[in-house]
């Protein structure tokens, strides 16, 4: 059910007259205030609000002004190009030189390009800066779709404009920020962009390396330069490795990708088959293409189940390329004889670089049971050969650039590939990759030319540093090590903490940092690694014990009468425990909390009916020496109470991209719930229990 206009805020009226007198779609005019297509919609059904800078901009467009994004945090769309530079001006030695993050890393403190040494950081504020009173009035509403969000992939991330405006409220007048679960360094780009100082630390040696390329303002053209340089030099093998026959023309042409598909046993019949032979079925455009989950056996027609089929072998069963009249165009075929043979060559010989490759046994993991029972067993055996021999070349010749900064930032554009090249990127007809926080070894995978995607994500990077990094003015710098020991900082000497921390058993980041940790050469230290893990011997409770020890450490290097803010969500009541237990432990009050909507939802929101929504802001006051905690609100927000004070009709989730019928969003229910129930101590539930209580009150049939 839909508000009357006169029912509307100013925000909504604002946005339907502007729509209405520009004639723009709601697709563009969110395009015009860098928000995703789904929160405009909300926002316009008053079902959502922007948070105080989109507020804002919103009232500027209505008054007139035409929208000017921030130009820190520009929104894909935004030509961002300063023109192509020419390969030159970047030096490469004869051999590989040391291992990258050896050559911007003093002992823990990785350099980032063009800060200060952490003294000098400390010493510009040794005084206190001013603090905002209260929390903000609103909530906060910042979306993923900026250059900055999609350079360089990570398993979480709070969107840096957001992180901004928050960073702004408390500090007015600029401060000294510290981030100790700093994952891929969002806290730094958002204090940097604004002219605030930042600390990073970060317990993964992958995760401080990617954070302190995010944050260093690296000049583009020389990035592009060297990048440019590292492809001409492998031209030659880019050529041997990468090379299939045009079907029209019969010239030699480059290859985009070849797709890899298991054959599969039935276990009724017992009769093995290419599995990409009987699951395919093609609709009217690409987007209805599908990949079966179900289809009748071969040999016996019994239908079966595609996720309990058993493997043997995975064999080449199509390959893609542009030549000739289709090179606006990419075309597919089965590869054939040539395309085999090449690949039984490069299995045979394949041609690595100087450097080699890692090839780390895969430790006892809770996210890598799986690609071990599929034999994986090593992470060199994550990449078919051909692709192996490619991130070899890659990586020794990124080691052969002479400046250490400058190697670095096009290292970052080599890990930035992640899995994209490796067998867990699933095969999905309309392209692109998943990430999810899993390494799940799809039945039909995707072998990309590595040297196309790391040109492609090379851009990615290059867009951050033509924009984001443009404005950097604050001083970072990143630490690699555990949040339960800060000794590094005095006390008292920070004026904001704010992170994101692990999300109980959410994300294991140890197993899926490996691949990353593999090619740097530096492991994590898992013993202090704050996380629910059965390998580890980590319950709730010894998550909660490592957590206090991490925010007590906050509140020792935090200055009294000042905020750490926690951004954090997870679907277990017992988590949600251990964090308020921890909380309050190390001295802090929560003072408030209300929902940061990223605008966007992650596959599990999609596929899992358990996952919980948008993740939650806790702002958490520590009290000046000897001053008496804040009594906590008494009001009561009860389940009962608050669906109450709630209409069902402004929680309906709208799927705007695919063919599906609204539904009750529980999950974005659910964060609302808990940002009034965490403040006023009541007791909590689980997400599962939640949905059934909030079933049987509103008379919902959950799927």
């Amino acid at each position: 059910m839909l508000k009357t206009p006169h029912e509307l805020s100013s925000v909504s009226r604002s946005l339907r007259r502007l729509r209405a007198e520009t004639g723009l779609s709601q697709q563009q005019a969110a395009g015009r205030l860098g928000a995703s297509l789904a929160v405009f919609v909300r926002w316009e059904e008053e079902t959502a609000h922007p948070s105080p800078d989109q507020e804002e901009l919103i009232n500027l467009w209505a008054k007139g002004h035409a929208p000017q994004l921030p130009g820190a945090f520009a929104s894909r769309g935004i030509p961002a190009r300063t023109g192509d530079a020419a390969a030159s001006g970047t030096r490469l030695t004869e051999r590989p030189g040391p291992p990258i993050l050896e050559r911007v890393a003093d002992a823990d403190l990785i350099k980032v390009a063009g800060s200060a040494p952490l003294g000098a950081i400390l010493a510009a504020h040794t005084e206190g800066a001013p603090v905002a009173a209260a929390p903000p009035a609103a909530g906060m509403s910042a979306g993923k779709n900026t250059y900055t969000y999609d350079a360089h992939t990570y398993h979480t991330k709070v969107p840096p404009q957001g992180i901004a405006e928050l960073l702004k409220h408390y500090l007015p007048d600029g401060g000294l920020i510290l981030d100790p679960f700093a994952g891929s360094g969002m806290t730094g780009v958002a204090a940097s962009a604004t002219g605030m100082d930042c600390i990073l630390n970060e317990l993964s040696p992958a995760g401080a390396f990617i954070a302190s390329r995010f944050t260093s303002p690296v000049p583009a053209a020389d990035f592009q330069a060297a990048v440019n340089q590292v492809l001409d030099q492998l031209k030659g093998i880019r050529q041997d490795l990468y090379t299939t026959t045009c079907r029209e023309c019969g010239n030699a042409t480059e290859l985009l990708y070849t797709v890899w598909a298991y054959r599969v046993k039935c276990g009724d019949c017992a009769i093995e088959f290419q599995l990409w032979d009987h699951c395919r079925s093609y609709g009217r455009t690409v987007k209805d293409h599908k990949i079966l989950t179900e289809f009748p056996c071969p040999g016996c027609a019994r239908t079966l189940k595609k996720s309990r089929l058993s493997r043997t072998s995975a064999e080449p069963v199509e390959i893609g390329y542009r030549c000739c009249g289709s090179r606006q165009k990419e075309v597919n075929h089965a590869p054939d004889k040539d395309d085999l043979a090449r690949i039984s060559q490069i299995e045979l010989a394949p041609p690595f670089g100087a450097l080699g490759y890692p090839s780390t046994q895969l430790p006892d993991g809770v996210n890598l049971r799986q690609p071990k029972r599929h034999g994986l067993t090593s992470v060199d055996k994550f990449y078919t050969r051909r692709n192996l021999a490619a991130m070899s070349q890659l990586w020794s010749t990124i080691h052969r650039i002479e400046e250490p900064q400058l190697a670095a930032q096009v290292a970052f554009a080599f890990t930035g590939l992640y899995r994209r090249v490796t067998k867990f990127s699933e095969f999905r007809f309309w392209g692109g990759s998943g990430n999810s926080a899993r390494l799940n070894v799809p039945y039909i995978y995707d072998e990309p030319n590595v040297f196309v995607a790391f040109a492609r994500k090379a851009r990615t990077i290059q867009d951050h540093l033509e924009t984001t990094a443009q404005h950097y003015a604050g001083q970072v710098i990143t630490r690699v090590g555990s949040a339960t020991d800060l000794r590094f900082l005095p006390n008292e000497s920070v004026d904001l903490v704010f992170t994101d921390p692990p999300f109980g058993a959410n994300i294991n980041y140890s197993d899926m940092n490996l691949l990353w940790e593999a090619w740097l050469g530096r492991r994590t230290d898992v013993r202090d690694e704050a996380i629910v893990n059965k390998v580890q011997g980590k319950d709730a409770a010894a998550y909660g014990d490592l957590m206090e020890t991490a925010l007590r450490e906050c509140h020792r290097v935090l200055r009294p009468q000042s905020w750490m803010l926690l951004v954090f969500m997870n679907s277990s009541a017992k988590i949600w425990q251990e964090l308020n237990d921890a909380v309050e432990a190390a001295g802090f009050l929560i003072v408030s909390a209300d929902v940061f909507d990223k605008q966007h939802g992650t596959f599990k929101h999609f596929v899992s009916a358990n996952t919980a929504g948008a993740d939650l802001v806790l702002h958490c006051f520590k009290p000046a020496d000897g001053e008496v905690a804040r009594k906590k609100p008494q009001a009561g927000v009860n389940l009962a109470a608050f669906l109450g004070s709630v209409r069902a009709a402004d929680y309906q989730q709208r799927f705007l991209h695919v063919n599906r019928a609204e539904e009750p969003d529980l999950r974005r229910l659910y964060s609302d719930w808990l940002s009034q129930a965490v403040v006023a101590g009541e007791p909590l539930m689980d997400f599962a229990q939640f949905r059934q209580e909030v079933a049987k009150t509103w008379s919902l049939k959950l799927a």
